[in-house]
């Protein structure tokens, strides 16, 4: 389970629309220092359609000094192993068939089976949310070897950069056990019930291929809906910590590539707006 956060990055959120630009990559002026850092919107996928840099990502990349990411997933796939075996896992007895009356049970059961494959067992007293992470990953075709996020960290550990995480896989698990495991079932429900929502799923990558943000919040938000407090303590609260670490870090002097998925990056309480309100130049 390499990257569950595949599904976060995909997840629907209310836009607020916000008019950007075509672009996912965003250069940052300090006051007070001469070089930029850069801001790139990533997505958690093995698509091609992720792989379209153009000719100005991978050069800002290379003059950059740090590569910083959500996690640095050269350490965060043990913790996630490690988590995989308590925070992701539903307390006590409790098991995932729990959470549903008999004739909902039976599809997300099917489902499940259909996913995972022989896997499915390992599920069973999983928490929803990650399920729904797995299944999301399973069903995702890739023609590259790395998602794309550890594709870039990878590339910039092997020219020499400094290669960091801006956040921990346990404030990225508390974020997720801020909705109620009934919630998160009823979600994955609705997930089953709309076989993944494929089609709202490709067109969120065609929307990232073309560097439209506005079109890929848009279509997220036909991928089903998201309790208040889940919305808020997994992107709206993640957003404001994740700013003020970056604030930190740019402050000291040395130039950054953030890589960060692209649904943080809009909306009025996204990075780019909190930067913005940070004093830089976005």
């Amino acid at each position: 389970m390499r990257s569950w956060l595949v599904f976060i990055t995909l997840l629907p959120f209310s836009a607020s629309a916000q008019e950007l630009e075509h672009t996912l990559l965003w250069r940052i002026s300090t006051p007070g220092l001469e070089h930029h850092s850069y801001l790139y919107g990533t997505v958690h996928s093995k698509d091609d359609r992720a792989y379209q840099f153009g000719d100005s990502v991978l050069p800002a990349l290379d003059r950059c000094a740090i590569t910083a990411g959500e996690l640095d997933l050269s350490t965060a796939t043990a913790e996630m192993g490690l988590a995989l075996l308590t925070t992701m896992r539903m307390s006590g007895d409790r098991k995932l068939e729990d959470l549903y009356k008999k004739r909902d049970w039976k599809r997300v059961e099917a489902a499940i089976n259909a996913g995972m494959g022989f896997m499915a067992p390992m599920t069973m007293r999983m928490k929803p949310f990650f399920v729904m992470a797995l299944l999301t990953e399973n069903a995702m075709d890739g023609d590259q070897e790395q998602v794309l996020d550890e594709f870039l960290q990878q590339r910039a550990k092997a020219s020499g950069k400094r290669v960091i995480g801006i956040e921990t896989v346990k404030e990225q698990m508390a974020a997720v056990d801020a909705i109620s495991v009934e919630e998160q079932a009823t979600m994955l429900l609705d997930h089953v019930d709309h076989s993944g929502y494929p089609g709202e799923m490709d067109a969120m990558l065609d929307a990232y291929a073309r560097q439209d943000l506005d079109q890929l919040m848009n279509a997220a938000e036909k991928t089903g809906t998201m309790p208040d407090s889940f919305e808020r303590s997994l992107l709206t609260e993640r957003n404001a910590r994740m700013v003020e670490r970056m604030d930190r870090l740019l402050r000291e002097g040395e130039p950054i590539f953030f890589l960060i998925g692209a649904a943080h990056l809009p909306r009025p309480d996204g990075l780019i707006a909190g930067l913005r309100e940070k004093g830089h130049t976005v």
